[in-house]
């Protein structure tokens, strides 16, 4: 059973609240752009404090700008499909003022390793970023304390980086989900509109059209009768009517008794001599009817509508776990049989009875007749081949 694109639980919070609202997707894809800000001063700082000439501090600022602009243009939501040329700049700006500035930069190789992190496959990324942090910290010349703490400051660097663009990407998937399954929703609920429009209210209208004809006829000669036969057309139209709230709300539960009882008299209404066979129907599960009932209406809508039909045999059973419905008439080849939208139903009716396991066949025979066979398993197992039915009286 379908339900509508919105559900709305109670006490739940607003999309807005939520941890994977807009907020929340607004402060990840502000993650790669903070993480690599904090990077480059990280690199930048140390060179103001330690250099007092203007031209390394220079340098400096030029290389850790460049360093991060490279980053947020490459990496900021993630992987890249061509990383080679950003990797090569970062590699560039981050090694080459190593010697110049000393130890001091060695966090700037972490824009490089955070870089193959985010480009590189794992096997791949893991031994060459570790060795990129090494070469970071302990080329410049100095102290092995300050080569440690540059090896230790890379990788954290690199770590950062790497986790604030992979939480990027990240979200930026879910959030593609997200609209991509909304964009289902909205069609999936679209097509069950329309096909819940055209099974439900087919027949009622048909009906109705046949009652407004029948009591133009009446209506003179036979005023009595004319009036009963208006009665019973107000009773259609508010079916109709409710039919109408049904697929506006979702709703769509059919009786398979009433419309039994609906198709005998739409057919009779029509001139079409009806035979109708039910057995061991009773106990059917309420979507297993559901879908007969519609299967039903709408095999019957296109007896009315599609063919010049003079009998029809209607006949509904369950024999060995699968519930059958059959519809046999001697209308095929009419007029009406060249609708362009007489298959429309038809396709709606193979969803739905696809939907639960079950299989339907439509047949023309050499004499004129048309069969719609629909079967649907009451359990779990799979619809097994109809033997071919026995010839119908009519």
């Amino acid at each position: 059973m379908a339900f509508p694109v919105r559900l709305r639980m109670r006490g739940a919070k607003p999309a807005e609240e939520d941890a994977g609202g807009p907020g929340f997707h607004a402060l990840v894809a502000g993650a790669p752009v903070a993480a690599a800000t904090a990077v480059a001063l990280t690199a930048l700082l140390p060179v103001l404090a330690e250099r007092p000439s203007w031209l390394p501090r220079l340098l400096a600022l030029v290389c850790a700008a460049a360093l991060a602009g490279v980053h947020l243009a490459a990496f900021a939501r993630g992987r890249v499909r061509r990383p080679g040329r950003a990797l090569a700049a970062q590699a560039l700006l981050g090694f080459g003022p190593l010697l110049p500035l000393g130890a001091s930069w060695s966090a700037a190789g972490g824009f490089l390793a955070g870089g193959l992190l985010l480009a590189v496959r794992p096997s791949r990324a893991l031994p060459a970023a570790g060795l990129v942090c090494l070469v970071a910290g302990l080329v410049p010349p100095g102290s092995a304390d300050a080569g440690y703490v540059g090896v230790v400051s890379a990788g954290i660097a690199a770590l950062a980086l790497f986790g604030a663009g992979a939480a990027a990407r990240l979200a930026a998937e879910r959030e593609e989900e997200r609209r991509e399954l909304k964009r289902r929703a909205i069609a999936e609920e679209r097509k069950r509109f329309s096909r819940d429009v055209h099974d439900l209210l087919g027949l009622s209208l048909s009906a109705i059209t046949l009652k407004g004809e029948l009591i133009n006829r009446l209506v003179m000669g036979q005023p009595g009768r004319a009036k009963e036969e208006l009665a019973e057309l107000l009773t259609m139209s508010r079916r109709a009517l409710a039919d109408v709230r049904t697929v506006a709300a979702g709703y769509r539960e059919l009786s398979l008794d009433d419309e039994c009882r609906a198709a005998a008299a739409v057919l009779s209404a029509a001139g079409t001599r009806v035979t109708l066979a039910r057995s061991g129907t009773a106990d059917l599960p309420l979507d297993v009817a559901t879908a007969l009932a519609a299967v039903l209406r709408e095999g019957v809508t296109n007896v009315v509508r599609h063919s010049t039909a003079s009998w029809c045999a209607l006949s509904v059973s369950k024999e060995d776990g699968t519930a059958w419905l059959e519809i046999v008439n001697d209308g095929a080849g009419g007029p009406a049989d060249t609708d362009p939208c007489a298959g429309a139903g038809l396709r709606n009716l193979v969803d739905r009875v696809e939907s639960l396991g079950g299989t339907l066949a439509t047949e023309t025979g050499t004499d004129g007749t048309h069969r719609l066979l629909a079967a649907v398993p009451v359990g779990h197992g799979r619809v097994r081949r109809h033997r071919a039915p026995d010839e119908l009286s009519a």
